[in-house]
């Protein structure tokens, strides 16, 4: 029965090429998310406003299926990605 949906997948799918995803700025925020900097200290760092690194963010997480740091610290070093 399974042999008639293929062999099952036991790595993870592979994340998109991050250079070729993310935009400039969201790169530079996720180095800095990957320094383990906090957002204010984001935002000083690229002279937006919190909200902006919130937002940056956000869009970083739903680009590469992700819901949190945790995720993406795990994601990204698992993948090789950084």
């Amino acid at each position: 029965m399974l042999q008639a949906f293929g062999p099952l997948r036991t790595t993870p799918a592979p994340l998109p090429d991050t250079s070729q995803t993310l935009s400039p700025q969201e790169q530079r925020v996720l180095r800095l998310l990957m320094a383990d900097l906090s957002y204010p200290e984001i935002a000083r760092e690229l002279i937006v406003t919190i909200n902006t690194v919130k937002t940056q963010v956000r869009s970083i997480y739903r680009k590469l299926g992700i819901h949190s740091r945790r995720e993406l610290q795990t994601t990204i070093q698992r993948r090789r990605l950084f």
